[in-house]
């Protein structure tokens, strides 16, 4: 695989700040990577990152610094800001994540008969009224969005996307069945030395790695420790990132809840510390709403595949997109979504059975070692770019 893509030039456009420590960021450097090492050279153009991150070989990083602030104006300032190093770079691809990026890449690829790439894993037109709830009543412009989404998936070469549920949601957005290539998230196994299960007489340590959204779930997460506390000692780290407000919401409700005392927070940490965390809990959660974003649009949660590489006992809810992922009694526990009985009394079952954690845990580790590590996701994306991507170029040469 080292000389698949030698000599391609790749302009990798997405409208995220990288290096950040969310699982966009994983993403990014992982198929950035995979691209680079198969012999292309790869540009990525990000909005400047939130972090430090040693950039894999051949991935070359160019932050683009813009004033505004507002949410909007600093998109479209994006989509200007790469169009121009698009004209710069003279790339042979142009991989973008977004519309705003995409409006750029479409028009230079049409402009110079090069190869698009759309890579879906949130449309704008789905996720901005959770992250600005203006943007709800503001119907025109969600009208324009989706509208721009789906000249995009019509006009890119191929489409790439991380769940069978997002490839439906697409094909429900007007995008041709075939025109999709699934490449879902993955993790790296880690040594067993580091999965062991503990069982000792101490409490049950429950994790929740991510942001803290409101389609997080972790309200009702929150009210299953609660239900859960009446019959095991359990105690809740929640690890990740989230705005100032969200946070307060959350440590608000914990306290209405009588759970303060079993529940910490904790701000986001580096993927080098996350994996002895992960390692240290003995049930790690999911516990994703039931709402339009999960539920129709879907989505490929890196934690859960970080969670089954140190052989943890997840806890997750029952939606099509993380079903592709966990299977119940196997190589997890999935509880109704949005139903915190449920959620409470699965959490139960699994802090009362050091035994079905171990089964469990080790079971959906060798899963993943064996079909979902970042290795396997990075041949599928070189085999997507060689055989359908760029066949063509290959056939005429």
């Amino acid at each position: 695989m080292s000389a698949a893509l030698a000599g391609v030039r790749i302009a990798f456009a997405a409208f995220d700040p990288f290096p950040n420590l969310k699982g966009s960021g994983t993403r990014i450097s992982r198929l950035a990577g995979a691209l680079a090492e198969a012999g292309a050279h790869v540009t990525l153009l990000t909005l400047p990152g939130t972090c430090q991150l040693e950039l894999p070989p051949g991935v070359e990083l160019r932050p683009q610094r813009l004033a505004e602030d507002n949410y909007l104006c600093r998109a479209l300032a994006f989509r200007d800001a790469v169009a121009r190093e698009l004209v710069a770079l003279r790339p042979d691809v142009v991989h973008f994540r977004g519309p705003f990026e995409g409006q750029a890449a479409a028009a230079y690829a049409r402009g110079r008969a090069v190869r698009s790439v759309f890579e879906v894993n949130g449309l704008p037109s789905v996720e901005l009224r959770y992250h600005y709830p203006a943007v709800a009543a503001a119907t025109s412009f969600e009208g324009k969005l989706r509208a721009s989404e789906q000249r995009l998936l019509s006009e890119a070469d191929a489409v790439v996307t991380q769940s069978r549920a997002t490839e439906r949601f697409l094909v429900l957005r007007g995008m041709r069945p075939d025109h999709a290539t699934v490449i879902p998230n993955g993790a790296d196994p880690l040594p067993l030395g580091a999965c062991t299960v503990t069982t000792n007489d101490g409490p049950v340590r429950v994790l929740y790695v991510g942001t803290l959204a409101a389609w997080q779930g972790l309200p009702d997460l929150l009210v299953a420790m609660r239900r859960a506390a009446r019959t095991a000692d359990v105690r809740l780290d929640v690890v990740g990132w989230g705005q100032k407000r969200w946070r307060r919401l959350l440590e608000r409700h914990a306290r209405r809840l009588k759970v303060g005392d079993r529940v910490a927070f904790h701000g986001a940490v580096p993927r080098t510390e996350l994996s002895g965390l992960i390692a240290a809990s003995d049930i790690c959660v999911a516990p994703l709403r039931r709402d339009r974003r999960n539920r129709v649009q879907g989505c490929s949660p890196i934690k859960l595949f970080e969670y089954m590489a140190a052989g943890r006992a997840v806890l997750s809810t029952s939606l099509p997109c993380l079903q592709e992922i966990v299977r119940d009694g196997e190589t997890g526990v999935l509880a109704r979504a949005s139903h915190s009985h449920d959620l409470a009394a699965r959490l139960g079952e699994l802090a009362a059975d050091a035994g079905l954690r171990a089964r469990l845990g080790a079971r959906a580790r060798r899963e993943l070692a064996d079909e979902a590590t970042w290795q396997h996701r990075a041949a599928a994306l070189v085999t997507f770019y060689r055989e359908r991507l760029l066949a063509s170029e290959y056939t005429a040469a």
